[in-house]
């Protein structure tokens, strides 16, 4: 339990302030005149006790304000003991949120689930970059070419077509139970990929991984949209995108190991296992989705093909650049610009890491000011910044690729909430992993297109400039045919949720 005292020498109207609840990080309910508990905010338990000396001589009160508190956000709650402490010791004005907190209030259960859902992102960032990071070492040690690596790419991402099957069951069975099976079966099969002798069984275990991690991913964004507030959804996206690039992050920064050897790319893959003991944590912490628990489980997909085609579709547009630029990018730094494995690591690492900053943005002004402009600016500005990139050598890689991740981040959060917010809850899972299917065909077919292209063109510059077109079509589709979900409940978004006697 923490505690904390304030001693203020207020004016009459600053002691009014002091004495009304507050509704910054946490919402107060008033107990009695001098004392304030909690009424919604990340705590377990939450005080605010007043106490009035009266007035000094200077005609001030002398005014003690004590905290008795404890944080309900696990795994993180070490990061944001400074910060909520500050926020509770410098009470702003107009009792809004400070910026590092969410748009809308966290309860209580929501801040311990979504911390939850953060860790766990950590894991399927992990699985999902591995083998981005390492198959440029997995095919020199197997001797295979970039067409062959274009190939291999393409081929691994039908594991997200066969994770439709798990999203049916996640929609039938809960949330809880898909999330806990999906890490399981992915850490089983990373360390599978660690042992393979032949680029065959490297390849079919790279397609059962992102299987497992697909249907992660899936569940795992779902599961966060149904329990985050209303005014949050955008916010919370960009905060699990965060958790999962410190996931990949892992990934970067054990990179140099891949450069010892021939083999040594394999023992990235034996890493996960140190996730275990998270899995068994979670298992017994997380409480199902309160909305599948009350959903109405008639509702079918077949009703809703109109919302999945325009979703589909800007995925698959988005796909066909995206996915080459994440599966070649280490290609395109050795072949192009003769980087070790060492200023690979540090590159990815120096240009991604600010790039947070732009991610954790995006998500509060999608919130606050709306989605279409978030995606607007990442698909044309971040995505022609990306497109420059490939096109650019010397110094300039590296502010263009900082500035480039820092704005195309923002399709992340922006983007995201849809494969939520266009969906009622019986067929949410379903639509947002086929959505997602849709989109890694689109960059299957963005693979494949630019590993042949490279082969034919010589270069990477053109290539990337040709599939930008896709990414310009997808954010005019947005801005044009997708409306604005921002702070309005899933429920109030699709009211068939609700069922006939509740609308």
């Amino acid at each position: 339990m923490a505690h904390l005292e304030i001693t203020h020498y207020l004016d009459d109207e600053g002691l009014r302030h002091v004495l009304f609840p507050r509704s910054d990080i946490v919402k107060e309910m008033v107990v009695d005149t001098h004392r304030f508990g909690l009424l919604d905010g990340p705590f377990e338990h939450y005080e605010r006790s007043i106490f009035d000396e009266g007035p000094t001589d200077s005609g001030l009160h002398k005014v003690t304000e004590s905290f008795d508190y404890k944080l309900s956000i696990p795994w993180f709650g070490f990061i944001f003991s400074w910060p909520v402490r500050h926020a509770l010791r410098n009470r702003r004005i107009d009792d809004k949120p400070p910026f590092w907190a969410p748009p809308d209030h966290f309860s209580q259960r929501g801040a311990t689930i979504f911390a939850t859902l953060c860790a766990i992102a950590v894991i399927s960032g992990f699985l999902s970059n591995a083998p981005a990071e390492t198959h440029t070492y997995a095919a020199d040690e197997f001797g295979v070419n970039q067409l062959s690596q274009g190939f291999l790419g393409a081929l691994v991402r039908i594991g997200t077509l066969l994770a439709i099957g798990f999203a049916f069951l996640a929609d039938r069975k809960g949330r809880r139970r898909i999330l806990t099976w999906a890490m399981l079966f992915g850490i089983a099969v990373s360390c599978l990929a660690a042992i393979s002798p032949t680029i065959e069984t490297f390849a079919a275990s790279l397609i059962v991984l992102r299987t497992a991690n697909a249907t992660l991913s899936a569940v795992l964004l779902v599961f966060a949209l149904e329990e985050l507030p209303a005014g949050s959804r955008a916010w919370g996206l960009s905060v699990l995108g965060l958790s999962a690039a410190l996931g990949a992050g892992v990934v970067v920064w054990t990179q140099p190991l891949a450069g010892i050897t021939d083999w040594s790319w394999r023992l990235i893959y034996l890493i996960p296992i140190l996730a275990i003991p998270l899995i068994s944590r979670t298992v017994k912490a997380l409480p199902e989705s309160k909305r599948f628990e009350t959903h109405r489980s008639e509702l079918k997909l077949r009703g809703y093909w109109r919302p999945l085609v325009l979703l589909g579709a800007t995925y698959f547009l988005l796909g066909l650049f995206l996915s080459p630029i994440d599966w070649f990018r280490n290609e395109y730094l050795r072949d192009e610009h003769d980087f070790s494995a060492l200023q690979v690591s540090i590159f990815v690492i120096s240009t991604a890491t600010p790039g947070g900053i732009g991610l954790y943005l995006a998500g509060r002004i999608a919130d606050v000011r709306g989605r279409r402009i978030v995606v607007s600016v990442a698909s044309v500005i971040g995505l022609g910044l990306t497109t420059l990139f490939f096109n650019s050598s010397g110094a300039l890689l590296w502010p263009i690729a900082l500035c480039a991740i820092g704005l195309a981040s923002g399709l992340l959060p922006a983007l995201g909430v849809y494969r939520g917010e266009m969906f009622p809850t019986a067929v949410r899972a379903k639509a947002a992993t086929i959505s997602g299917a849709i989109g890694v065909l689109g960059g299957s077919i963005g693979i494949l297109l630019a590993g042949w292209l490279r082969v034919r063109w010589g270069s990477f510059g053109p290539v990337m400039t040709v599939l930008w077109l896709g990414p310009l079509i997808a954010a005019a589709v947005v801005w044009k045919k997708f409306s604005e979900g921002t702070r309005q409940e899933l429920e109030s978004l699709n009211p068939e949720d609700l069922g006939p006697a509740q609308i």
